[in-house]
Formats: structure tokens, sequence, C-alpha cells
């Protein structure tokens, strides 16, 4: 379209405004909030991975320090506040830890399970189900720990879960199957490593049974 002066382009611009200019600014602010709202997210997610990781580092120095009061108050604060990021789960792993070394093996047992209810990541997962299945089998919950070792998919720790798998046979008293999940454990570890002292005595072991 022509326009034959400077008044008319205005008075059009005006006339535009007025039928579209609010859902110009509403589609402007939505826009701004939606990328100040990405941005504040983000700063929030960094800033509760920061807190969550000093309290986990008191959590750790509560524990080496073996302050029972602090190690409760530290823990209940990582599962209370800050239960979606992996520092809570990996408080879970060191306060498990901390009751197998005392031999509360049912405490370990219920913390780990909370760990798995709020794994961050397919590695804690594993982590989780092997020490979980390790303390089940420590308990004589031997089906429970067969069942976490065998239904996971244990992806590059499979070498692992089959050494655990055997001995969770051997106490099912299954040595047959005992046996094949060693065998197993042994031939998938890395290309060019060898069976650790411990696999290769569980071997040994076995074949002597026969």
């Amino acid at each position: 379209m022509d326009y034959a002066t400077d008044e008319e382009r205005v008075e059009d611009l005006k006339r535009w405004w007025k039928e579209n200019g609010t859902s110009v600014i509403v589609g402007v602010a939505l826009g701004l909030s939606v990328l100040f709202g990405w941005r504040w997210w983000g700063d929030y997610k960094i800033n509760q991975a920061l807190q969550a990781s000093v309290v986990y580092t008191q959590l750790e120095n509560a524990i080496q320090a073996k302050n029972s009061e602090q190690i409760n108050a530290f823990s209940d604060e990582l599962k209370t506040k800050y239960a979606d990021n992996s520092y809570a789960v990996y408080g879970a792993l060191s306060m498990a830890k901390m009751y197998v070394d005392e031999n509360k093996l049912e405490s370990a047992r219920d913390v780990l399970q909370w760990g798995s209810s709020h794994v961050q990541s397919l590695e804690q997962k594993h982590l989780l189900n092997l020490r979980l299945a390790r303390v089940m089998l420590e308990l004589n919950e031997i089906d429970k720990a067969y069942n976490l070792v065998n239904t996971a998919d244990s992806g590059q720790f499979v070498s692992v879960y089959e050494e655990l798998k055997g001995d969770i046979l051997v106490k099912k008293q299954d040595l047959d199957g005992a046996r094949m999940a060693y065998e197993k454990s042994a031939k998938m570890r890395p290309l060019g490593s060898r069976p650790g002292a411990a696999l290769q005595y569980k071997i040994d072991d076995l074949a002597k049974s026969e």
C-alpha cells in the first residue's frame, strides 16, 4: 500500500496498536516470563545443588567424627529439603555404609530403600541395587536380594551383578547356577582384565565341589 504522507502512516500505526497492542504486550510479557522463568529455575537448581553439597559435606564430616546428633540432623535435612537432589542419594549411601560398619543391617537396608526411591541417575541406581542386595543377603532375605539383581538392567555393571548373583545362588544351594554366574562375571569383565582374586577363588572352590 502506498502512503501519501507520514501522517497517514502514523494514523494507521495508531489504529493497529489500538487493535493489537494488548495482545502484543501480553505476548512480550509471556516471552519475558518464560525467559526469566527458565533463568530463575536454572539459578534455583544450581543454588539447591550448592546448598545440598554443603549439607552432604557436613554429613560426611559428622560421620567421620561419629557425632550422632549431627549425623541425624544433616541426614534428615538432606532427605527433607533436598530429596530430589543427587546429594541426598549419596548421603543415603554414606549412611548405609556407616550402618553396615556398625552392623546395623536393618537400618542400612531401610536407608538404601529410601535412596532407591529417589535415584537421580543410572549410576546411582546400580550402586543402590548392588549395595541393597548385599545387605539383604546378609539379612538372609535371599529371595529379595536375588530378585533385585536378577531383574535389574545391569548395563556396564553386568560383571558385578553376576558375581553377586553367584553369591546369592550359593546361599540358595544352587551351585550350578552360581558357577554359571561366576563364569559369566569373569567373561564380562573389561577387555584384557582378569578376574579378581576373590572371584577366582569362588570359581575354583565350586570346581572342587564337582
